[in-house]
C-alpha cells in the first residue's frame, strides 16, 4: 500500500493532517520534502508549460464546432 500524505513537523514529530490506515508497529519509508518547495515546483513546471503553449501554439485549422454539435443535440 501506498499512500501521499501531508504533515506537519511539531515538538520533534511528524504529525499527519489525517488519519492513517497503519496498524500499530508497521514500518514505513519516509521521503520528506518541505511543502514550500514542493509547491515551487509545481508553479515552475506549470509556468515553463505556459510558455511552451505560448511558444508553439496549436492550431487545427479545422471548424469550430458549436455547442450543439459538441454535445450532438442538433
Amino acid at each position: 500500500m501506498s499512500e501521499i500524505v501531508t504533515a506537519t513537523f511539531q515538538d520533534g514529530v511528524l504529525k499527519p493532517e489525517r488519519e492513517l490506515t497503519l496498524t500499530p508497529g508497521t514500518r514505513v519509508r519516509l521521503i520528506v520534502e518541505a511543502w514550500d518547495e514542493v509547491l515551487a515546483g509545481a508553479q515552475a513546471a506549470s509556468d515553463e508549460l505556459d510558455q511552451l503553449c505560448d511558444q508553439f501554439p496549436i492550431d487545427s485549422r479545422g471548424k469550430r464546432l458549436t455547442r450543439d454539435e459538441l454535445h450532438e443535440r442538433g
